[in-house]
């Protein structure tokens, strides 16, 4: 009975953060705290709406108690990298992102996020390609990766690969306003 509780609230709390109703989640989930305490579920989802509703530092304590709650986890080191990227704190961002690379070192999207990391401090850019390009290598219909190595392109003032990332991105996703837009922009200068 206690276990369909919890995956009924868990459920309701799923649907309004599709909806985007992040507050009305969080008064959802922080219920749910107090009947399911210390469960990864609630805290990592706790965490997120706390992010949404413009209070990452108060979600740093959730995804802190996640990485405690499960130590050898991915996608609990990389959600704590996250956070501390809202929160323009890169040094414990890095930590984090490659403290879940210890786990599994080819985890696409925690390497993204470290590569988005790297792209927003200047002395990092070449590393963000770096990573970028084995996910490339590695995905080549990486539309968010080819999309982050154009913008490392063009900072790095090589317009004729960024064009080349853009258009492989249209190749993939024809539709793609995003890649449309840069690859306009990027006509124009």
């Amino acid at each position: 009975m206690k276990e369909q509780r919890y995956q009924k609230i868990l459920k309701q709390v799923h649907t309004l953060m599709l909806k985007q109703e992040w507050q009305k989640a969080l008064d959802e989930i922080r219920l749910a705290d107090i009947e399911f305490p210390d469960t990864t579920a609630i805290l990592t989802a706790m965490g997120d709406c706390l992010i949404h509703v413009n209070k990452p530092e108060s979600a740093v304590d959730c995804f802190k108690r996640v990485t405690e709650l499960e130590p050898d986890s991915v996608e609990a080191f990389n959600n704590l990298g996250v956070v501390y990227m809202f929160l323009q704190n890169f040094p414990e961002a890095e930590k984090a992102y490659l403290h879940a690379l210890q786990f599994m070192p080819g985890h696409a999207q925690t390497l993204k996020n470290l590569a988005f990391l790297y792209y927003q401090q200047e002395d990092r850019l070449g590393d963000a390609a770096t990573i970028l390009a084995g996910l490339v290598r590695s995905t080549p219909s990486d539309c968010e990766a080819l999309y982050l190595m154009g913008q490392c392109y063009e900072m790095g003032e090589d317009s004729i690969s960024a064009r080349y990332c853009y258009e492989r991105i249209l190749v993939y996703q024809p539709n793609s306003t995003e890649a449309s837009d840069a690859l306009n922009q990027l006509m124009g200068k």
